[in-house]
């Protein structure tokens, strides 16, 4: 079963939060719903970007080393960005 690293960013800061999930769709829920204590004062959150990986180490693996390093955070972003739909 596939994991996923996901970029999220809050409408009400900008604040870009990077995190890693089996299901990706469920975990933004959690976020916008505030059980998430990191990511609850800057609710509501959009998914910016996600990456597809095959475990939970590698997704795991791929998270920390964004979070450590801004660098590698912004060329995550924009390589794996996803279009935002404006309806």
């Amino acid at each position: 079963m596939p994991f996923y690293v996901y970029g999220i960013k809050s409408g009400r800061t900008n604040r870009v939060y990077i995190g890693q999930a089996e299901d990706i769709r469920q975990r933004l829920l959690q976020h916008n719903a505030g059980y998430v204590s990191s990511t609850e004062a800057d609710r509501p959150w959009t998914l910016v970007a996600e990456q597809m990986v095959e475990t939970r180490a590698e997704a795991r693996w791929i998270e920390h080393e964004l979070k450590k390093s801004r660098g590698k955070r912004e060329r995550w972003l924009r390589r794996y960005a996803i279009a935002i739909e404006t309806a």
